[in-house]
């Protein structure tokens, strides 16, 4: 009990309105939530010539560090790993159609970390963020819940996308479908009576479901771990931050994850106790700091940047309020050595009821909407118009400060903009011009 009791205290179990098992049963569920990724990362970085073992190695153990470090250290239920928007950026475009090597690849991931890390450790990360409106802050926690959507019903095979473009209407019957289907309904029925880890319970169901009708993980699509595991530690080619065709790497990489961090830490945390009364994350700076030394220490493993997942919606979800979260979260990352054949048989699939009602519970409540006006409503709606096309919520935090500066100039209220908002949109857009040459 003396155990508990302390580790009560340490993440203030009480200010928090939560428990031990709350904590624990969340860190369970965003795991499964973001499982995934240990498939799907080696299999993408492998298109741009790394070793799957090396990577799913590189994977697991920058993972679970970095999220462990935001549990003991940030104390924050947010969980850390690959981010599947910079895995693609380098295996597709960075080394097969700018040529680099993948060790010249890694070196770019780095220096966006470093940089990522100075700009956090001087505060500018924090004012930055204290610079966004409140009512963008509900439109970004928002537009995270919408992403969440779109991740579940494009894993469903309901909506698809080219790239990273919205496409078309997929299928809506079919046998992907039906498990979403029934992951939803699973979820919403154990959540309206109140059932406890019903986000677990769903997505278990939703697994059962999915191996009956013949949905499961194919034996090619797993990654274990061998003998070539340490082959990608420290490959990486420092010198190419003196390649003047990196540097424009570099920038992409860093403003993708320095602002698509910035935008999850608050759609992830409003209107929880995460934040004080005052709408403020107690140890942000630490919080933050975690995800640079993340991308940092991913690249010299042999891995892509690591960013706070969405995923980590899951386990608010279901009552995860503190750093305990992250931990358990952690610990089941380290033990995924072990338990990959476990954890495949969990298909991707069945997670995607769960991460559509996540999102949805993102969504903010009909009082905060209905304080929206004029500017607001337009600069929201674009918001979400921006994340649902180009799949990306840094870009709808581009379209977000655009907005509402054209807005604050239009209505004669130049004094009001913030010159961090400014420096931040010139940033995002210049990153946004690299990125469509």
């Amino acid at each position: 009990m003396k155990i508990l009791d302390s580790i009560s205290k340490y993440f203030e179990f009480a200010k928090h309105k939560t428990n031990f098992g709350t904590e624990v049963l969340a860190g369970f569920s965003t795991f499964l939530a973001l499982s995934y990724i240990f498939v799907v990362n080696p299999a993408i970085l492998a298109e741009g010539g790394f070793d799957r073992s090396a990577v799913l190695f590189a994977t697991i153990i920058a993972s679970a560090l970095t999220t462990l470090l935001m549990g003991f250290w940030a104390k924050k239920p947010l969980v850390l790993a690959p981010g599947m928007e910079m895995n693609a950026y380098v295996a597709f475009y960075v080394i097969n159609q700018l040529g680099f090597t993948w060790q010249e690849a890694l070196g770019a991931v780095f220096w966006s970390g470093i940089i990522c890390l100075v700009v956090t450790l001087t505060n500018i990360r924090v004012k930055i963020i204290r610079a966004i409106p409140d009512k963008m802050k509900t439109g970004l926690s928002l537009c995270v819940g919408v992403f969440l959507g779109l991740i579940a019903l494009r894993l469903a095979g309901i909506i698809t996308y080219e790239g990273v473009r919205l496409s078309s209407l997929g299928i809506l019957i079919s046998p992907a479908a039906y498990v979403f289907y029934l992951g939803l309904v699973v979820v919403l029925a154990l959540q309206k009576f109140r059932i406890r880890g019903g986000v677990l319970i769903s997505i278990i169901i939703a697994s059962i479901f999915a191996h009956a009708l013949g949905l499961a993980n194919k034996a090619s699509e797993m990654v274990t771990v061998s003998e070539d595991m340490l082959d990608g530690i420290m490959k990486l080619n420092f010198n190419v931050i003196f390649d003047v065709r990196m540097l424009n790497v570099i920038l992409v990489l860093f403003l993708v994850d320095f602002y698509g961090s910035v935008a999850k830490f608050i759609g992830l945390t409003k209107n929880t106790t995460i934040l004080d009364k005052n709408g403020s994350m107690p140890q942000m700076k630490e919080a933050l700091t975690v995800d640079g030394v993340g991308t940092v220490g991913g690249s010299m493993l042999g891995t892509t940047s690591i960013i706070t997942y969405v995923e980590s919606a899951v386990g608010i979800g279901e009552g995860g309020r503190t750093g305990l979260t992250a931990i358990v979260c952690g610990i089941l990352m380290l033990l995924f050595i072990v338990l990959t054949p476990l954890v495949a048989l969990v298909p991707v699939i069945a997670t995607t009821g769960t991460l559509l009602w996540v999102g949805i519970t993102l969504f903010p409540s009909r009082k905060e909407l209905g304080a929206y006006h004029g500017t607001e409503i337009v600069t929201m709606l674009l918001m979400i118009a921006t994340v649902i096309y180009t799949f990306a919520i840094d870009k709808a935090l581009l379209v977000g400060f655009v907005v509402y500066i054209i807005g604050l100039v239009a209505s004669g209220r130049k004094s009001e903009i913030d010159l961090y908002m400014v420096i931040s949109t010139v940033l995002l857009l210049i990153g946004a011009l690299i990125q469509g040459a």
